[in-house]
């Protein structure tokens, strides 16, 4: 029998869409049974998606795993560089839940001297971000949460990232693009319409990835932790919106 499920369009990329992405997501478990075993990988830079799934999915214990910005990740906004990271209030708050946080070198990242590796590297990042900019992050989060064995080889999952999510079947770096136990993009849920940042002018592009940081260039995670003691960190608290 054939299913039909519909995709979700943003006009615009950008982690400006996370929380919507989660509802989507959260709407997709509720509507489909058998997403609701699935493990949720979320891509995140300074832990509020991670923060907010756990929140929005307790009803079905979904478990969830966050994948990070490796150590020596750095952007530069205006002229100064930046290093995302997960606080280690934040990191406690997971340990607490059990939600590992993977922060780890990426499996499409360059090696030094390893240019025809690279350029390989380099095309199939190009070629997932036709997608949208964030998805080649959504299935190198796949890739690592089966790299770290939270995740078998073949196994469905739903991966997450600030403006797209995706049913997936997992593999590893090693056989991601194997015939037998190569990785899979079953469906997509939610995705950018337009391609604003990867396509986008340089300062639009960073104008939306702004709101990363506060106005002294620094991360700061603002998420709500179980019921009922909220998680605050750096002074701030937020306390997801009840869903409808």
């Amino acid at each position: 029998m054939k299913k039909s499920h519909s995709i979700y369009y943003f006009e615009h990329e950008g982690r400006e869409n996370w929380q919507h992405v989660l509802r989507l997501v959260k709407r997709a478990l509720k509507r489909r049974s058998e997403l609701q075993t699935y493990k949720v990988i979320i891509f995140t830079a300074i832990g509020e998606g991670a923060a907010l799934a756990y929140n929005l999915f307790q009803e079905w214990n979904t478990k969830i795993i966050a994948i990070t910005f490796p150590p020596d990740f750095v952007v530069v906004r205006e002229g100064q560089s930046v290093s995302p990271r997960i606080f280690p209030k934040a990191k406690a708050f997971f340990d607490g839940v059990s939600i590992p946080v993977i922060t780890a070198r990426l499996p499409f990242q360059k090696i030094e001297g390893a240019d025809a590796h690279n350029q390989q590297m380099k095309l199939i990042g190009d070629v997932l971000t036709l997608f949208g900019g964030s998805f080649s992050l959504a299935v190198q989060s796949v890739l690592q949460a089966c790299d770290h064995g939270f995740v078998e080889i073949g196994e469905k999952v739903i991966a997450v990232t600030g403006d797209s999510a995706a049913i997936i079947t997992a593999s590893n770096t090693s056989k991601f693009m194997t015939r037998e136990q190569g990785l899979v993009i079953n469906e997509i849920i939610c995705k950018p319409r337009n391609m604003t940042i990867a396509r986008g002018a340089p300062a639009v592009a960073l104008e939306q990835s702004r709101s990363l940081f506060e106005q002294d260039g620094t991360p700061q995670l603002k998420a709500a932790a179980p019921k009922p003691q909220p998680l605050v960190i750096e002074g701030k608290q937020t306390i997801p919106e009840k869903e409808k």
